[in-house]
């Protein structure tokens, strides 16, 4: 019997881990946008880190003009210049130190809720 198309999609997901923010990408412990650090060598490349003021534990993120600049799971506000950050609609979807609340967007679209330091 002959694997479906699913089940190898499947499969190669696994083996690559696919939706796994662990490491990388987008999220509480994301290189791109949304996991902790210290300096920018721990984000991904065309990531930065910020880790003064709104963002203990210091987060990776991207700079940005509008939503679409950012990743996946992640919106542009109007912090330091324009960043991306975790979008979110309860606390419960931040990490330590992190709560969801609304700022205002970049591009001057009203507000979005984003995990921000308490």
């Amino acid at each position: 019997m002959k694997p479906s198309f699913a089940s190898i999609t499947l499969g190669a997901c696994l083996l690559l881990a696919c939706g796994d923010d662990a490491g990388g990408g987008v999220g509480n412990e994301g290189d791109v946008v949304g996991g902790p650090c210290t300096a920018n060598s721990e984000c991904a490349d065309g990531s930065e880190c910020l880790d003064e003021g709104d963002f203990p534990q210091g987060t990776c993120t991207v700079e940005c003009a509008s939503d679409e600049d950012c990743p996946s799971g992640s919106v542009c506000i109007s912090s330091e210049g324009g960043v991306c950050l975790l979008s979110c609609t309860s606390d419960d979807e931040c990490r330590n130190g992190y709560e969801c609340e609304g700022k205002s967007r970049e591009d001057g679209g009203g507000e979005v809720n984003v995990c921000n330091g308490e």
